[in-house]
Protein backbone atom coordinates (compact mmCIF):
# COMPACT_ATOMS: atom_id res chain seq x y z
CA UNK A 1 0.00 0.00 0.00
CA UNK A 2 1.55 3.21 -1.16
CA UNK A 3 1.62 6.06 1.47
CA UNK A 4 1.90 9.97 0.69
CA UNK A 5 4.34 10.70 3.30
CA UNK A 6 5.00 14.69 2.11
CA UNK A 7 0.90 14.77 2.37
CA UNK A 8 1.27 13.47 6.22
CA UNK A 9 3.91 15.80 6.94
CA UNK A 10 2.23 18.95 5.33
CA UNK A 11 -1.13 17.71 6.95
CA UNK A 12 0.53 17.47 10.24
CA UNK A 13 2.14 21.03 10.23
CA UNK A 14 -1.24 22.41 9.15
CA UNK A 15 -3.00 20.91 12.48
CA UNK A 16 -0.60 22.32 14.51
CA UNK A 17 -0.42 25.73 13.16
CA UNK A 18 -4.26 25.45 13.14
CA UNK A 19 -3.99 24.42 16.93
CA UNK A 20 -1.51 27.41 17.33
CA UNK A 21 -3.78 29.68 15.77
CA UNK A 22 -6.65 28.75 18.22
CA UNK A 23 -4.68 28.59 21.38
CA UNK A 24 -3.40 32.64 20.28
CA UNK A 25 -7.23 33.41 19.79
CA UNK A 26 -8.11 31.91 23.26
CA UNK A 27 -5.27 33.73 24.89
CA UNK A 28 -6.34 37.07 23.45
CA UNK A 29 -9.91 36.62 24.17
CA UNK A 30 -8.91 36.04 27.54
CA UNK A 31 -6.68 39.37 27.60
CA UNK A 32 -9.19 41.24 26.40
CA UNK A 33 -12.46 39.80 28.66
CA UNK A 34 -9.54 40.09 31.88
CA UNK A 35 -7.63 43.12 30.75
CA UNK A 36 -10.58 45.19 32.56
CA UNK A 37 -10.65 43.69 35.77
CA UNK A 38 -7.02 44.31 36.21
CA UNK A 39 -7.55 48.12 35.62
CA UNK A 40 -7.12 50.17 39.01
CA UNK A 41 -10.30 52.00 39.34
CA UNK A 42 -10.54 55.87 40.68
CA UNK A 43 -10.99 53.65 44.16
CA UNK A 44 -8.11 52.46 44.19
CA UNK A 45 -6.45 55.49 43.36
CA UNK A 46 -7.80 57.39 46.04
CA UNK A 47 -7.01 54.44 48.56
CA UNK A 48 -3.11 55.01 47.10
CA UNK A 49 -3.06 58.70 46.84
CA UNK A 50 -4.31 58.49 51.16
CA UNK A 51 -2.11 56.20 51.68
CA UNK A 52 0.80 58.51 50.27
CA UNK A 53 -0.47 61.68 52.04
CA UNK A 54 -0.80 59.38 55.56
CA UNK A 55 3.18 58.74 55.51
CA UNK A 56 4.41 61.77 53.06
CA UNK A 57 7.47 64.13 54.28
CA UNK A 58 8.77 67.16 52.71
CA UNK A 59 11.41 66.55 50.11
CA UNK A 60 10.06 62.87 49.27
CA UNK A 61 9.41 62.01 45.53
CA UNK A 62 6.04 60.79 43.82
CA UNK A 63 6.16 58.75 40.77
CA UNK A 64 3.95 56.70 38.95
CA UNK A 65 4.83 53.27 37.18
CA UNK A 66 4.17 52.61 34.42
CA UNK A 67 5.18 56.46 33.08
CA UNK A 68 2.06 56.62 31.06
CA UNK A 69 0.01 56.96 34.54
CA UNK A 70 1.63 59.78 35.45
CA UNK A 71 -1.53 62.14 34.70
CA UNK A 72 -3.55 59.95 36.80
CA UNK A 73 -1.26 59.93 39.46
CA UNK A 74 -0.80 63.98 39.58
CA UNK A 75 -5.03 64.26 39.07
CA UNK A 76 -5.04 62.49 42.92
CA UNK A 77 -1.34 63.65 44.37
CA UNK A 78 -0.53 67.19 42.17
CA UNK A 79 -0.28 69.14 45.03
CA UNK A 80 2.67 67.24 46.43
CA UNK A 81 4.55 67.20 43.12
CA UNK A 82 5.20 71.01 42.00
CA UNK A 83 7.05 72.24 39.21
CA UNK A 84 10.24 71.99 40.38
CA UNK A 85 9.84 68.42 41.28
CA UNK A 86 7.64 67.25 38.50
CA UNK A 87 10.48 68.49 35.63
CA UNK A 88 13.23 67.42 37.81
CA UNK A 89 16.62 66.65 35.96
CA UNK A 90 16.90 63.26 37.69
CA UNK A 91 15.90 61.59 41.34
CA UNK A 92 19.20 61.63 42.66
CA UNK A 93 18.82 64.23 45.13
CA UNK A 94 15.82 62.46 46.71
CA UNK A 95 16.05 59.66 49.24
CA UNK A 96 12.23 58.38 49.86
CA UNK A 97 10.41 57.87 46.88
CA UNK A 98 6.99 56.81 46.56
CA UNK A 99 5.86 54.84 43.92
CA UNK A 100 2.54 54.22 42.69
CA UNK A 101 2.48 50.85 40.37
CA UNK A 102 0.30 48.80 38.72
CA UNK A 103 0.89 45.59 36.29
CA UNK A 104 4.05 45.09 38.21
CA UNK A 105 5.74 47.78 36.05
CA UNK A 106 9.04 50.07 38.19
CA UNK A 107 9.72 53.47 37.87
CA UNK A 108 13.28 53.94 36.12
CA UNK A 109 13.38 56.72 39.31
CA UNK A 110 13.25 54.24 41.89
CA UNK A 111 17.30 52.88 40.31
CA UNK A 112 19.38 51.75 43.27
CA UNK A 113 16.37 52.17 46.23
CA UNK A 114 15.87 49.67 48.60
CA UNK A 115 11.84 48.98 49.45
CA UNK A 116 11.11 49.94 53.00
CA UNK A 117 7.23 49.30 52.59
CA UNK A 118 4.71 48.27 50.04
CA UNK A 119 0.83 48.06 50.15
CA UNK A 120 -1.62 46.67 48.07
CA UNK A 121 -4.46 48.64 47.31
CA UNK A 122 -6.90 47.04 44.41
CA UNK A 123 -4.88 47.05 41.39
CA UNK A 124 -2.14 49.32 42.21
CA UNK A 125 0.79 48.79 44.62
CA UNK A 126 2.38 51.61 46.51
CA UNK A 127 6.07 51.12 46.93
CA UNK A 128 7.99 53.03 49.28
CA UNK A 129 11.66 53.32 48.15
CA UNK A 130 14.66 54.43 49.68
CA UNK A 131 18.63 55.23 49.41
CA UNK A 132 21.05 57.66 50.53
CA UNK A 133 20.20 61.21 48.37
CA UNK A 134 23.28 62.81 46.90
CA UNK A 135 23.87 66.48 48.23
CA UNK A 136 23.88 69.09 45.87
CA UNK A 137 26.32 71.73 46.47
CA UNK A 138 25.14 74.03 43.35
CA UNK A 139 22.06 74.04 40.87
CA UNK A 140 22.85 76.08 37.50
CA UNK A 141 19.28 75.92 36.69
CA UNK A 142 18.22 77.78 39.99
CA UNK A 143 21.44 80.17 40.09
CA UNK A 144 21.39 81.34 36.39
CA UNK A 145 21.83 84.74 37.10
CA UNK A 146 25.27 84.24 38.71
CA UNK A 147 26.93 82.86 35.40
CA UNK A 148 27.45 85.50 32.32
CA UNK A 149 27.08 84.81 28.87
CA UNK A 150 28.87 85.90 25.50
CA UNK A 151 28.33 84.34 21.88
CA UNK A 152 31.93 83.48 20.55
CA UNK A 153 32.74 84.26 17.10
CA UNK A 154 35.09 81.74 15.14
CA UNK A 155 38.12 84.15 15.49
CA UNK A 156 37.51 84.48 19.40
CA UNK A 157 36.30 87.66 19.58
CA UNK A 158 33.54 87.58 22.35
CA UNK A 159 30.71 89.74 22.48
CA UNK A 160 28.67 89.80 25.93
CA UNK A 161 24.96 89.20 26.22
CA UNK A 162 22.86 91.47 28.02
CA UNK A 163 20.60 89.68 31.47
CA UNK A 164 17.40 90.07 31.54
CA UNK A 165 14.59 89.64 34.20
CA UNK A 166 13.72 86.59 32.74
CA UNK A 167 16.80 85.88 30.63
CA UNK A 168 19.91 86.45 29.02
CA UNK A 169 19.71 88.31 25.59
CA UNK A 170 22.50 87.60 23.25
CA UNK A 171 23.00 89.02 19.20
CA UNK A 172 21.08 86.46 17.20
CA UNK A 173 20.27 84.53 20.47
CA UNK A 174 18.68 84.34 23.74
CA UNK A 175 18.54 81.85 26.63
CA UNK A 176 16.59 81.43 30.05
CA UNK A 177 14.99 79.04 32.35
CA UNK A 178 11.66 77.05 30.83
CA UNK A 179 9.54 74.15 31.12
CA UNK A 180 10.01 71.86 28.42
CA UNK A 181 8.90 68.81 26.30
CA UNK A 182 11.92 67.03 26.24
CA UNK A 183 11.20 63.26 25.34
CA UNK A 184 7.72 63.33 25.77
CA UNK A 185 8.85 64.08 29.45
CA UNK A 186 8.41 67.83 31.63
CA UNK A 187 11.63 69.19 32.15
CA UNK A 188 12.84 72.39 33.88
CA UNK A 189 15.96 74.03 31.85
CA UNK A 190 18.10 76.16 30.53
CA UNK A 191 16.34 77.09 27.18
CA UNK A 192 18.13 78.01 23.87
CA UNK A 193 18.38 78.16 20.00
CA UNK A 194 21.55 77.27 19.44
CA UNK A 195 23.15 79.57 16.73
CA UNK A 196 25.53 77.93 13.61
CA UNK A 197 28.89 79.19 12.91
CA UNK A 198 29.17 80.62 16.54
CA UNK A 199 29.78 79.39 20.42
CA UNK A 200 27.40 80.24 23.09
CA UNK A 201 28.97 80.28 26.12
CA UNK A 202 27.47 80.23 29.19
CA UNK A 203 30.04 80.91 32.41
CA UNK A 204 29.76 80.26 36.03
CA UNK A 205 32.48 82.05 37.88
CA UNK A 206 32.62 80.55 41.25
CA UNK A 207 30.97 76.86 41.77
CA UNK A 208 31.11 74.82 44.75
CA UNK A 209 32.17 71.28 43.79
CA UNK A 210 31.20 68.25 45.41
CA UNK A 211 33.09 65.01 43.25
CA UNK A 212 30.61 64.76 40.26
CA UNK A 213 29.33 67.51 38.05
CA UNK A 214 26.09 66.29 36.43
CA UNK A 215 24.60 67.41 33.37
CA UNK A 216 21.37 66.08 31.47
CA UNK A 217 20.73 68.07 27.56
CA UNK A 218 17.72 67.48 25.19
CA UNK A 219 15.40 68.31 22.53
CA UNK A 220 12.07 70.75 23.55
CA UNK A 221 9.16 69.72 20.97
CA UNK A 222 8.63 66.69 19.74
CA UNK A 223 7.56 68.05 16.43
CA UNK A 224 10.49 70.30 16.40
CA UNK A 225 12.75 67.07 16.52
CA UNK A 226 11.49 65.61 13.68
CA UNK A 227 11.85 68.44 11.68
CA UNK A 228 15.52 68.09 11.23
CA UNK A 229 18.81 65.84 11.79
CA UNK A 230 20.93 68.56 13.44
CA UNK A 231 23.42 67.82 16.11
CA UNK A 232 24.32 70.14 19.07
CA UNK A 233 26.93 70.12 21.28
CA UNK A 234 27.03 71.31 24.48
CA UNK A 235 31.08 71.06 26.14
CA UNK A 236 31.57 71.32 29.53
CA UNK A 237 34.94 72.87 31.47
CA UNK A 238 35.87 73.67 34.90
CA UNK A 239 38.50 76.18 34.96
CA UNK A 240 39.55 75.66 31.34
CA UNK A 241 40.10 71.85 31.77
CA UNK A 242 36.93 70.16 29.48
CA UNK A 243 35.00 68.07 31.38
CA UNK A 244 33.59 66.31 28.75
CA UNK A 245 30.81 66.70 25.98
CA UNK A 246 26.98 65.87 25.71
CA UNK A 247 26.02 65.42 22.30
CA UNK A 248 22.08 66.16 21.72
CA UNK A 249 20.77 64.58 18.61
CA UNK A 250 17.10 63.75 17.56
CA UNK A 251 16.90 60.79 19.25
CA UNK A 252 18.66 61.09 22.09
CA UNK A 253 16.16 61.89 24.31
CA UNK A 254 17.13 63.25 27.90
CA UNK A 255 20.79 62.68 27.65
CA UNK A 256 22.25 62.93 31.47
CA UNK A 257 26.36 62.45 31.69
CA UNK A 258 28.10 62.80 34.93
CA UNK A 259 31.65 63.86 35.53
CA UNK A 260 34.17 62.99 38.08
CA UNK A 261 34.99 66.48 40.14
CA UNK A 262 36.58 64.54 43.08
CA UNK A 263 39.77 65.98 42.56
CA UNK A 264 38.05 69.51 42.94
CA UNK A 265 35.21 68.68 45.60
CA UNK A 266 35.22 71.16 48.56
CA UNK A 267 36.78 73.97 46.14
CA UNK A 268 35.05 76.41 43.57
CA UNK A 269 36.25 76.54 40.40
CA UNK A 270 34.82 78.74 36.64
CA UNK A 271 32.31 76.39 35.08
CA UNK A 272 31.81 76.55 31.58
CA UNK A 273 28.95 75.28 29.26
CA UNK A 274 29.82 75.64 25.61
CA UNK A 275 27.28 75.28 22.96
CA UNK A 276 27.27 74.70 19.00
CA UNK A 277 25.52 73.45 16.01
CA UNK A 278 26.12 72.00 12.86
CA UNK A 279 22.04 72.45 11.52
CA UNK A 280 20.46 75.37 13.69
CA UNK A 281 17.00 74.30 12.28
CA UNK A 282 14.24 73.02 14.80
CA UNK A 283 17.08 72.75 17.76
CA UNK A 284 15.64 74.12 20.57
CA UNK A 285 17.80 73.02 23.84
CA UNK A 286 17.03 72.37 26.91
CA UNK A 287 19.79 71.56 29.87
CA UNK A 288 20.00 71.11 33.42
CA UNK A 289 23.08 71.18 35.38
CA UNK A 290 24.46 70.72 39.29
CA UNK A 291 27.25 69.76 41.01
CA UNK A 292 26.55 67.29 43.46
CA UNK A 293 28.28 64.45 46.21
CA UNK A 294 26.62 61.59 44.79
Amino acid sequence: MFIDRDYLRRRRVAVVLGAIIVLLAVVETGNALVAPLRTPSDRDWTTAAARVRAEFRTGDLIVAAPAWADPLMRQKLGDLVPQAVAGRMDSARYGRIWEISQRGARAADTTGAAVAATARCGGLTVRRWEKPPATVTFDFLTEWRQASMAVVHADGVEIPCTQGADRFQCVGAALGPELLEIDTTLRNGLAVDPVEGVTLALEFPAVPLGRELTVAAGLHNVWLRKSSDGKVRLRVLADGRELGTVLVTSTSGWSRQGYDTAALAGQTARVRFEITVDKAHGRHLGFAAEARNP
